[in-house]
C-alpha cells in the first residue's frame, strides 16, 4: 500500500483489470482472521500519518488529493469503523436505558443502509448476504476501531508483524513437528513388527495410549470485549421489548447474538 500511494502521488496511472481472477487463501480460524484485520486497519492509519504531508505537497490535482485523503483513508479506514462501533455498540444500547434519549430513524436505518449498499455495490452477487454481512461487520468494528486508534497514535502492538496462518497451509514448524512424529512412528512400528504376537499386542496398546495423549483438543477462546458487548446488547434488546420498540429489539437481538457467537469463538473452522 505504501508503494501504491507514493506511486500515485508521483503521477503514475493504474489500470484495473476486472477479468483477472485470483484465488484467495482464507485464515484458518477466527483468531487468525482477527489478527489479519487488525493489521490491515492499523497499517493504513500508520501510512496516513506518515504520508499526510506528502499528499498535501504532492503535484497531483486537488480532486485526487481529496479522494485519497477523505474517501480512501478517512471514510473507509477511519469514519466507517468509528461510526459502526460508537453508534451500534455504544450509543444505540444506551438510548434504550435512557428514555429521554431518542435517535431518529435516519440515524438507525437510512444511513447504515445506504453505507452498506454502497459497500456491496462492487459485488452484487453478495447482496443476498447483506444481513449477516452487516452483523459481522458491526462485530468486527470493535477490532477495527482498536486497530485504527493503535495505528494512528502508535499505541500497543501497532508495529507488530504477524503472518496470518492460512487455511490448509502448514508452517515450517508444523512440517518439522510432523516429520519428527512420522520418524518416531516408523521406528515404533518397525520395532513392533519384529516382536512376537503377545508382545506386539502390548506394544500396540502402548502406541494407542501414547497417540491419545499426544492429541490435544483445541479449546475455544473467550473474547471478553465481545462477550461484554453481547451482554449489553442482549440486555438492551430485552429492555426494548418491554418498552415496545420493535425496530430496536430485532437489531439489538441479532447483533447481540452475533457478538455472543464471536465472543465464544464459535465462528470459523479450526484446522489442526
Amino acid at each position: 500500500m505504501d508503494i501504491a500511494v507514493r506511486a500515485h502521488l508521483c503521477g503514475w496511472k493504474f489500470v484495473y483489470l476486472n477479468d483477472v481472477k485470483c484465488y484467495c487463501e482464507l485464515p484458518e480460524s477466527y483468531e487468525a482472521y482477527k489478527k489479519q484485520q487488525y493489521r490491515w486497519h492499523s497499517g493504513p492509519m500508520q501510512l496516513f500519518r506518515l504520508c499526510f504531508l506528502d499528499i498535501l505537497h504532492s503535484k497531483v490535482n486537488k480532486a485526487k488529493k481529496a479522494d485519497l485523503i477523505f474517501l480512501f483513508f478517512l471514510l473507509r479506514k477511519l469514519i466507517l469503523p468509528f461510526y459502526s462501533f460508537t453508534l451500534f455498540c455504544i450509543i444505540l444500547p444506551l438510548t434504550i436505558f435512557l428514555p429521554e434519549a431518542e435517535l431518529p430513524a435516519w440515524v438507525v436505518c437510512y444511513v447504515p443502509g445506504i453505507m452498506s449498499v454502497l459497500n456491496i455495490l462492487p459485488a452484487p452477487r453478495s447482496f443476498p448476504f447483506i444481513d449477516p454481512y452487516l452483523l459481522f461487520e458491526n462485530t468486527m468494528s470493535v477490532t477495527k476501531f482498536n486497530a485504527m486508534i493503535s495505528g494512528l497514535f502508535r499505541l500497543g502492538n501497532s508495529y507488530e508483524w504477524i503472518v496470518t496462518k492460512k487455511l490448509g497451509r502448514s508452517s515450517e514448524a508444523d512440517l518439522v513437528a510432523f516429520e519428527n512424529e512420522s520418524d518416531s512412528s516408523v521406528t515404533e512400528t518397525t520395532s513392533f513388527l519384529r516382536s512376537s504376537s503377545d508382545s506386539g499386542l502390548e506394544e500396540l496398546s502402548k502406541l494407542e495410549v501414547t497417540s491419545r495423549r499426544s492429541v490435544k483438543t483445541k479449546r475455544n477462546r473467550l473474547y471478553r470485549m465481545e462477550l461484554t458487548l453481547a451482554f449489553t446488547l442482549l440486555s438492551a434488546a430485552g429492555r426494548s421489548l418491554l418498552s415496545a420498540q420493535g425496530i430496536h429489539f430485532y437489531f439489538l437481538l441479532f447483533q447481540g447474538i452475533s457478538f455472543l457467537v464471536v465472543g465464544l469463538d464459535l465462528i470459523g473452522e479450526q484446522v489442526s
